[in-house]
């Protein structure tokens, strides 16, 4: 914008003030002298303030190191202590930035590669025989030169390299909790709770964190639980606790999915930060064996990770015992390729919807999601007597879970009768026919 200046303003105001015909020249003249040495006066009482030297660009710190990293960003390389401080092994990050036990890897144990690693400076953890899997694995740690896939496969036979893989560290797929008093309006809650799947007495299996049983919303529940994480390792109790009771947790706001369901909690996570819990894939298959030794024919795993051969070969080997397992499809972004267990075939995937049923922002899609359900801004209960909102494919996953135990209920743990009785009760929400953000469709507790 222009701006006059104050000479040519105070003559204006002059003009305007005096008649045109009585507004000689000397007059003028006589007034702008006036006019002049007035603001010569007012100039002398503004203090300018002194100038500064303009910023030196390069003291500033760079861009990358403004930027704020988000809650649950975790150190490339994290200390997993007991609650006295012992050490127990280095959570880091590693190929693809996936996270995984320092050194650690697994595969199908064989006297043959087991002395053959041994004689390279590799340390046997352990040699596990999990009977409800029918699988013996051995765990063993690395020197650093032998950190690598490229560099043990040139030790080990062709066979056990096919099985080797690193001790994947995996994460629970929830997102930011709000979390609330316990005495929630209800009004808000109507559009929010799921219903009831059914009300038959029904057996549930849980790969997650522990459950904070004395929370008021499991007074009347049936837990069943088993610890796989080392004895003196704090367990967590976030996750497992919002899962649980969408299951079967019950309060004045709280309804549950079962009922009179029992819950069989195969405890592996532990806290990776206030924000973060994670679980390695030994405790993953520890628990897992666990629960089809339990005769736990539905198993949920709200989780996610990287791909991995040993994890592949577990749930192959749970589904072949005839169970099912329902996992979280993964809350990476519509454009994130696909997470493990849920992308592995014949597991179910699950992505998350809305209220209105709109697919959750951060789920991922992919051909591998079968179905989708409520997972956002969910009602659930919380540690430390709490309740709060949950969002995410974990969130969504026990809706499904919950719907196929009632079905085997009803008619029986065949595989192919289970997903088509299933898929008669969805409501197809995207193009017709199954398509990667709701699957067949969606899974709407009535």
């Amino acid at each position: 914008m222009k701006t006059l200046p104050l000479t040519a303003i105070f003559i204006s105001i002059l003009s305007t003030s005096l008649p045109a015909q009585q507004l000689t020249s000397g007059d003028v003249l006589g007034n702008i002298t006036l006019v002049d040495r007035n603001l010569g006066d007012i100039s002398q009482q503004i203090k300018v303030p002194r100038q500064l030297a303009p910023f030196a660009l390069s003291r500033l710190p760079k861009v990358d190191k403004l930027t704020t990293e988000p809650l649950t960003a975790l150190p490339d390389s994290l200390s997993i202590e007991t609650v006295t401080g012992k050490h127990l092994w280095f959570d880091v990050e590693v190929e693809q930035g996936w996270r995984a036990v320092k050194g650690q890897w697994i595969l199908l144990a064989d006297d043959l590669n087991k002395a053959r690693l041994i004689a390279q400076g590799a340390v046997i953890i352990n040699e596990s025989r999990y009977s409800g899997l029918g699988m013996t694995l051995l765990r063993f740690n690395v020197p650093q030169a032998l950190d690598s896939k490229k560099a043990l496969i040139n030790i080990l036979s062709t066979k056990a390299s096919l099985s080797l893989a690193r001790n994947h560290i995996y994460q629970t797929q929830s997102q930011a909790r709000q979390l609330t008093d316990k005495k929630v309006v209800r009004e808000k809650l109507k559009t929010q709770s799921p219903l009831n799947a059914c009300q038959l007495k029904v057996k549930v299996g849980l790969v997650d964190s522990a459950i904070d049983t004395n929370h008021d919303a499991f007074k009347q529940a049936n837990i069943t639980a088993k610890s796989f994480l080392p004895a003196e390792l704090a367990a967590s109790v976030q996750h497992g606790t919002v899962i649980a009771s969408l299951l079967v947790g019950k309060t004045e706001q709280l309804v549950p999915l079962l009922p009179q369901g029992q819950i069989y909690s195969a405890e592996v996570f532990y806290q990776q930060s206030d924000y973060v819990q994670g679980a390695t894939l030994s405790a993953m298959i520890a628990g897992i064996n666990w629960l089809i030794e339990q005769d736990v024919k539905v198993i949920n795993m709200s989780l996610a990770g990287p791909d991995n051969k040993n994890l592949q070969a577990v749930l192959t080997s749970a589904m072949a015992k005839g169970a099912l397992i329902i996992a979280a499809a993964g809350n990476e972004g519509p454009a994130a390729p696909p997470m493990f267990p849920a992308a592995y075939k014949n597991v179910i995937a699950v992505s998350a919807i809305d209220q209105f049923q709109q697919p959750y922002r951060w789920s991922n899609r992919g051909d591998y999601v079968d179905y989708s359900a409520l997972g956002v801004k969910v009602l659930t209960a919380q540690s430390g007597q709490r309740v709060g909102r949950e969002s995410g494919t974990s969130i969504a996953a026990p809706h499904v879970t919950a719907a196929l135990a009632c079905l085997i209920a009803k008619i029986g743990v065949n595989r192919n009768q289970l997903l088509e009785k299933l898929n008669e009760s969805t409501i197809d929400l995207g193009p017709r026919g199954k398509d990667p953000i709701y699957g067949v469709g969606a899974i709407i507790s009535r």
